[in-house]
C-alpha cells in the first residue's frame, strides 16, 4: 500500500507493528483509513503551501527585476548611472591626483575642479560620542526542580472550529503560547481570529468576540456585527472546545448569532487549563534551539528510557547530552554545559577553558514544557536583555513616570518602557542616536550633529526625581567614554591664488565648487601645527581632473532600455498567461511516479498563469506603457527614444543609438531635462511642469517595488532577498506560516487519534485472546455439558 489520499509512506509506517494476532483484523489498514479525514488535510494544506511558494517566487521574478532596474538607474544614488546623480550627466570622471590622493575622493560636476587644489588637512571632524564599557555576559542560567510539577498549557496546539456564512474556519491555538488563565486564552483566540481573513476584506475578528464572564469562571463567545442573511456564526467543532467546557455543538452547531452568547456550560479552574507533569516527563525528548555567533542548532534532550539512576544522575546525563551535541555543532570547547546546584548554566569558552565574553549564545526557542521546566523564556541570550523592563531594575531608582533630558529633550519613562523602546525614543526624540553592539555588549552614543556642533548631554528634568545617574548606570556609560565633536580643517588654495586658505567644516565630507570632497586622512601639514602657515612646503597639493564622459552615457541609456523593456515583458507574459487547471502542485507519491525531468516539465507547466489577471500587475503594466508623457513624446523622439507602435510590444521602448549621440553632444542640458525634469505641486494643490522619463520611471519602481523604508506594492505582497526583513513580513508569508501552524497541529492531531485507536485495538485484542482461551478450556470437556 503506498497511500491513501495523500497518507505517505513514511505516515504508514509510523503506525505498523503487532495488529490483528487474535482478531485477524488488518490494524494497520483500519487505522489508517480511520485517520483517513485528518492526513487528508495535512496534504491539502502542504499543496497550498506549495502553490504559494510558487506564487511568492513569481512575484519575486518581477520585482528581483525591479529593484535591479532602481538600484542602477533610478533610485541608489551612489550608482555611477543613477539618472538623477549630477555626476552621470556632466563632468562626472573626476580624477584625483597628487602624492596624498589616498586621503581624498571627489565626486559631482565642476566647470572649476581643474583650479581647486587641498593643500592639506589639519584635523579631521568627528561627531561627538560616548561609548559604555562593555555589558557583557558568558553565562546562560536555567532554573530546574526536579521535584516539582511542570505546568504546560492543555490548550496549545488545539482548534476551535467556526461556521460563518457557510464557510468552515479552524483556530489553531499554538503550541508555544501560554494559555494558563481564561484571560491568556481570550487574548490568544483573539489573536488568531484576527489572522483569518473572510469574504469583503474583513476579519474573524471583525465577526466573532470573546470574552471572559463577569465572574471570571466561563469562557463566552458572541458576535460584533449583526446578522446578514445566510451569514449565521455557529461553534461546530474543535478539540478545545471539551477542554473550555463547552457542550457538544452537535451537528447543527452552537448558534451565537445576534445577541445570542454561547459560553462554556461549567465553572472552569485552573485544573481544567493546565496540565501538571513530571519534570522529566516535560523534558525528556523535548527539544531547544541555540544560537552561537549567528548559528542556529536544534539540541535534543534524551529520551526517557535513556534516563536512569537518581535525579542527579538523569540531570548529568542530560547535561552531557547536551554538551556532546553542542561541541559537535559549534566545536569542542566553544559551549560549556555545567550544573551549578539546580541551574543548568551554559558557558561561551575558548577550548582552553577561559570565558568567551566575545561570542553571542541565545536559547532562540524551546518545546514549551522543556522551557517552562527549566524557567527560560524564547530568546534568552548572553548579552543584555534589551526586552527588560527599566522599572523592574531596582538598583536603578528609576520608577514609572520620572523624567531626564538628553540635549534638552526630555523623555519620560512608563510602566512598558523597556532598554529597545527607551532606546527607540532617544532615537526619534533627540538630537542623539544611540545603538547595542551585541558583538562587544557596548552601547554607542552619538550626536546627530556633525563636528563640534554636536553634543550628548544627561539632564535632570525641571521636576520630580533626578534619574540622570540611573539612566547612565542603565547603560553602563562612564566619564571616560565621553569623546567631544571636532570640526575639520582643510588648506585649499583656488586658481592662480599663491595662498592657501582654511575652511572649517562639520563633516569630512563637503563641497567645493560643486565638487563633494571627501578627506579620510591628515596630510600637508607639519607636526603640531596650529594655523595654515604651519603648512609643510615640501608635500605636494591634491589636485583634481574632471571631465564629460559621453560614451558612457550612451552605453548606459542603452542598457537601461533593454533593462526596462525585459521588465515589460515580463510583466505582460504573467498577467496575461492563463493557468491550466488540470495542473496543480504534486504530493510526495505522485512524485515517486516520476523522474526528475518529469517532475520538472510537470512543475513548469503547474506554475504558469498563477499571476493570471492579477490587478496589481495590470496596474503595472498600464503604468509601464505610459512612462513618456504624452507632452514630451515628440522631443524624446527627437533625441531617439520612443514607445514602440505595435501593440504587441504592450509600451517597449525604442532607441536610435546615432540620434541620442548626436542629441547629447549638440545640447546635453535639454537632454538631461527631458530624463530628470520633475513636475512641482504648489500650496493650493495646481501641478506646474511634467516629469520627464526617468523620474516617471523612478515613480513606477518606487510604487511597486521600493525595498527600503515603506516597502512597494508587490513587496508586501510577497517579499523579497533584496529588501531582508520583508522575507518574513509580507502577505504570502503569512498565509504560509499560519498554514504551517495548522499542518503542525493536525500533526499532532493525527498522533493523538493513532495513539488513541492502536490503545483500543490493544484493548481488542486481549479481550479476543482471553475469549480464545476460554473456549480452547472449554472444548477440552468435548460436549459433556
Amino acid at each position: 500500500m503506498s497511500s491513501i489520499g495523500g497518507l505517505s509512506n513514511s505516515t504508514v509506517n509510523g503506525i505498523r507493528g503487532y495488529g490483528g494476532l487474535a482478531s485477524g483484523l488488518d490494524r494497520d489498514t483500519l487505522i489508517e483509513n480511520m485517520t483517513y479525514g485528518t492526513t487528508s488535510k495535512i496534504t491539502q494544506q502542504e499543496l497550498k503551501k506549495t502553490q504559494l511558494q510558487w506564487k511568492m517566487d513569481a512575484f519575486r521574478g518581477i520585482t528581483d527585476k525591479m529593484i535591479d532596474f532602481a538600484n542602477k538607474y533610478t533610485a541608489t544614488m551612489t550608482s555611477s548611472t543613477n539618472l538623477f546623480n549630477s555626476l552621470f550627466w556632466g563632468k562626472s570622471d573626476v580624477s584625483v591626483k597628487g602624492q596624498f590622493s589616498n586621503f581624498v575622493k571627489a565626486t559631482g560636476m565642476s566647470n572649476t575642479a581643474n583650479d581647486i587644489a587641498i593643500q592639506g588637512v589639519r584635523q579631521l571632524a568627528k561627531k561627538a560620542s560616548w561609548t559604555s564599557e562593555a555589558a557583557t555576559n558568558t553565562t546562560i542560567s536555567a532554573s530546574f526542580d526536579t521535584t516539582k510539577d511542570v505546568e504546560v498549557g492543555k490548550l496549545n496546539g488545539q482548534d476551535i472550529d467556526f461556521k460563518y456564512g457557510g464557510k468552515l474556519y479552524s483556530i489553531y491555538l499554538p503550541s508555544d503560547a501560554d494559555y494558563m488563565t481564561l484571560e491568556d486564552v481570550a487574548k490568544g483566540i483573539e489573536e488568531q481570529l484576527a489572522a483569518e481573513s473572510v469574504a469583503g476584506g474583513e476579519k474573524l475578528s471583525d465577526i466573532v468576540k470573546v470574552s471572559v464572564s463577569a465572574d471570571g469562571q466561563r469562557l463566552e463567545f458572541s458576535a460584533k456585527k449583526g446578522d446578514k442573511e445566510g451569514n449565521e456564526l455557529k461553534l461546530v467543532g474543535g478539540q478545545a472546545l471539551e477542554t473550555l467546557g463547552f457542550s457538544d455543538p452537535g451537528e447543527d452547531g452552537l448558534s451565537f448569532s445576534g445577541t445570542n452568547v454561547v459560553s462554556s456550560s461549567r465553572d472552569l479552574t485552573r485544573d481544567d487549563l493546565v496540565e501538571k507533569m513530571s519534570f522529566f516527563d516535560a523534558v525528556a525528548g523535548k527539544s531547544m534551539t541555540f544560537r552561537y555567533n549567528g548559528k542556529s542548532v536544534d539540541i535534543k534532550m534524551p529520551a526517557a528510557t535513556e534516563l536512569t539512576g537518581t535525579d542527579a544522575e538523569k540531570m548529568e546525563q542530560i547535561k552531557n547530552s547536551i554538551q556532546d551535541q553542542l561541541n559537535k555543532e559549534y566545536g569542542t570547547g566553544r559551549v560549556s554545559v555545567k550544573i551549578d546546584g539546580n541551574n543548568l548554566n551554559f558557558e561561551t569558552t575558548t577550548p582552553d577553558g577561559n570565558s568567551d565574553p566575545t561570542s553571542v549564545l541565545s536559547v532562540a526557542y524551546g518545546d514549551k514544557s522543556l522551557m517552562n521546566a527549566f524557567s527560560l523564556k524564547n530568546g534568552v541570550s548572553n548579552r543584555v536583555n534589551l526586552d527588560q523592563k527599566i522599572v523592574d531594575r531596582a538598583d536603578l531608582g528609576i520608577s514609572v513616570g520620572d523624567k531626564f533630558k538628553i540635549n534638552g529633550k526630555e523623555i519620560t519613562v512608563e510602566e512598558k518602557d523597556t532598554i529597545s523602546s527607551l532606546m527607540d525614543k532617544i532615537n526619534e526624540e533627540s538630537s542623539v542616536k544611540v545603538a547595542y553592539q551585541e558583538a562587544s555588549g557596548k552601547f554607542i552614543f552619538t550626536a546627530k550633529e556633525d563636528g563640534a556642533s554636536g553634543r550628548i548631554e544627561f539632564e535632570a528634568a525641571d521636576s520630580g526625581n533626578d534619574i540622570t545617574d540611573g539612566i547612565k548606570n542603565l547603560f553602563n556609560l562612564q566619564d571616560s567614554g565621553y569623546k567631544a565633536g571636532q570640526d575639520a580643517i582643510i588648506a585649499v588654495k583656488y586658481g592662480d591664488s599663491s595662498e592657501a586658505v582654511e575652511i572649517v567644516r562639520g563633516s569630512n565630507t563637503f563641497d567645493i565648487d560643486g565638487l563633494a570632497v571627501t578627506v579620510s586622512g591628515e596630510f600637508g601639514y607639519k607636526e603640531g601645527a596650529t594655523s595654515v602657515s604651519d603648512l609643510n612646503p615640501s608635500s605636494e597639493a591634491v589636485t583634481f581632473d574632471a571631465k564629460v564622459d559621453a560614451d558612457k552615457i550612451v552605453t548606459s541609456i542603452k542598457d537601461m532600455i533593454t533593462a526596462y523593456n525585459e521588465i515589460v515583458e515580463l510583466v505582460n507574459k504573467e498577467v496575461s498567461t492563463r493557468p491550466d487547471r488540470d495542473y496543480g502542485p504534486l504530493t510526495s507519491e505522485q512524485k515517486k511516479e516520476l523522474d526528475e525531468d518529469e517532475i520538472k516539465l510537470y512543475e513548469e507547466k503547474a506554475k504558469q498563469g498563477l499571476l493570471f489577471g492579477d490587478a496589481d500587475l495590470r496596474q503595472l503594466s498600464n503604468d509601464l506603457w505610459f512612462v513618456i508623457g504624452a507632452s514630451d513624446q515628440e522631443a524624446l523622439r527627437e533625441i531617439g527614444i520612443s514607445t514602440s507602435s505595435s501593440y504587441t510590444d504592450n509600451g517597449k521602448l525604442e532607441f536610435d543609438e546615432a540620434k541620442f549621440r548626436a542629441a547629447l553632444e549638440s545640447d546635453p542640458d535639454k537632454v538631461q531635462e527631458l530624463f530628470t525634469k520633475q513636475s512641482t505641486t504648489d500650496e493650493d494643490g495646481n501641478v506646474s511642469g511634467t516629469d520627464g522619463i526617468a523620474a516617471n520611471m523612478k515613480k513606477v519602481m518606487y510604487k511597486y517595488a521600493n525595498n527600503i523604508g515603506t516597502y512597494g506594492t508587490l513587496i508586501n505582497r510577497a517579499g523579497s532577498a533584496k529588501a531582508p526583513r520583508s522575507i518574513t513580513d509580507n502577505a504570502i508569508y503569512k498565509e504560509m506560516e499560519t498554514i504551517n501552524k495548522k499542518i503542525s497541529d493536525l500533526q499532532n492531531r493525527l498522533k493523538m487519534e493513532r495513539d488513541r485507536y492502536i490503545k483500543q485495538f490493544t484493548s481488542l485484542e486481549s479481550v479476543i485472546a482471553q475469549m480464545n482461551s476460554q473456549s480452547g478450556w472449554l472444548s477440552q470437556f468435548g460436549g459433556g455439558f
